[in-house]
């Protein structure tokens, strides 16, 4: 752990899990930086675009094993398609939690991608992003 660093005269407590380093531009642009590199091995790494063959939603999509899929929907994608669940008015799902029912047809596109060789059926020896 790391010291908490006093900010206009408040100390944050003892000890700080994320620290800022607002006192050492350096560090603070090399912590961003692998920030930044974490966010996009994380949520875009390895990830293969493809469009659903009915109502056209493209979605980024990641085998890592013939039964596990990740998807990342774009909101323009969640309001192309009729078959995901309803929100609330302020765009939050009603139904909580990171497992989300989907869309039996963008399932059919995604398993015609893997047939075709868009999509790769599970995760390579090497990693696409040269992360680890």
């Amino acid at each position: 752990m790391t010291r908490a660093v006093e900010r206009d005269g408040i100390t944050g407590g003892e000890w700080a899990k994320a620290p800022d380093f607002h006192g050492d531009p350096d560090r603070l642009a090399a912590v961003s930086a692998a920030t930044a590199r974490d966010r996009a091995h994380y949520l875009r790494g390895g990830m293969s675009e493809i469009e659903c063959r009915s109502c056209h939603a493209c979605v980024l999509v990641k085998k890592t094993s013939s039964f596990h899929t990740s998807v990342q929907w774009t909101t323009d994608a969640r309001e192309r398609c009729n078959e995901l669940e309803p929100a609330d008015d302020s765009g939050k799902a009603l139904l909580p939690g990171a497992m989300m029912p989907t869309c039996p047809r963008l399932s059919a596109s995604i398993d015609h991608g893997v047939a075709e060789g868009i999509i790769p059926a599970e995760s390579p020896d090497s990693d696409p992003d040269g992360y680890w």
